[in-house]
């Protein structure tokens, strides 16, 4: 092997995450989602009996779309790439076949890093209605991937997206999984925040939790999830989640 580059060695430290690079991936799923609203609206796609995957795919195919247009209907999301079910590894590497819903990786030298398949950034995205509680779907089986290391593990930001087919809103129906006992169990800091909304007017909330795992033997720094909840027209079911009362 020639050259004078040296390999630097297994990630070990968290690469941050410019908050413009979220605003414009949120803006981005937000935008998408408005166009899969008219799909629902002409009759070309089942929005309430579609099952997580299709809905994804949906979303994939239509932000490719934007992606190639021109000019770009989304202000800067040209310096970004997607990717959907792509392959990461776990923080210590005993894992090796995770996969995030979808994952935005920006130009080099976006997020200044030493492997830029760790430096991107990570979405989960979960239905939500009376089969998929946001305890389960939302909170354990998506949240909870980020608090333990699966993914996001060497950034401080990533995504969480839910399609929302009752009646639950934020922040009531998430702080009601995450809050109180299970404070804990997620390293909940304790407050929720409003980031500002999407190019769309879609609501944006900010939760951040400790992480349960070290890197290079040292503790991992807090992690910053934005939370975009996305909406039918209207609600395919009248069920209310837990924490969203009735006059919400």
């Amino acid at each position: 092997m020639t050259g004078r580059w040296q390999r630097p060695g297994l990630q070990d430290r968290i690469n941050p995450v410019p908050n413009s690079l979220m605003v414009v991936v949120e803006n981005a799923l937000s935008y998408a989602w408005r166009v899969l609203l008219c799909d629902v609206a002409d009759g070309k796609f089942s929005l309430c009996s579609a099952k997580e995957d299709e809905i994804t795919e949906q979303i994939q195919v239509i932000l490719g779309e934007l992606h190639a247009a021109e000019p770009e209907p989304v202000e800067g999301f040209s310096q970004l790439s997607l990717g959907r079910d792509g392959k990461v590894r776990s923080y210590d590497g005993r894992r090796l076949d995770l996969q995030p819903d979808l994952t935005f990786y920006p130009l080099r030298g976006n997020i200044p890093t030493t492997n830029t398949i760790f430096a991107g950034i990570f979405i989960e995205c979960k239905p939500v209605d009376s089969n998929h509680p946001v305890s389960g779907a939302y909170c354990r089986e998506g949240l909870a991937r980020f608090i333990r290391g699966d993914y996001a593990w060497a950034v401080d930001r990533a995504l969480m997206v839910a399609y929302v087919r009752n009646r639950c809103w934020l922040p009531s129906g998430l702080l009601a999984c995450i809050k109180g006992a299970a404070a804990h169990e997620y390293g909940f800091s304790g407050t929720i925040e409003e980031a500002p909304k999407t190019c769309i007017g879609d609501k944006v909330f900010r939760s951040v939790h400790s992480r349960s795992f070290p890197l290079s033997g040292r503790p991992v720094e807090p992690i910053a999830l934005d939370h975009l909840w996305l909406y039918p027209s209207c609600p395919c079911e009248n069920r209310r989640c837990r924490g969203t009362g009735a006059g919400a």
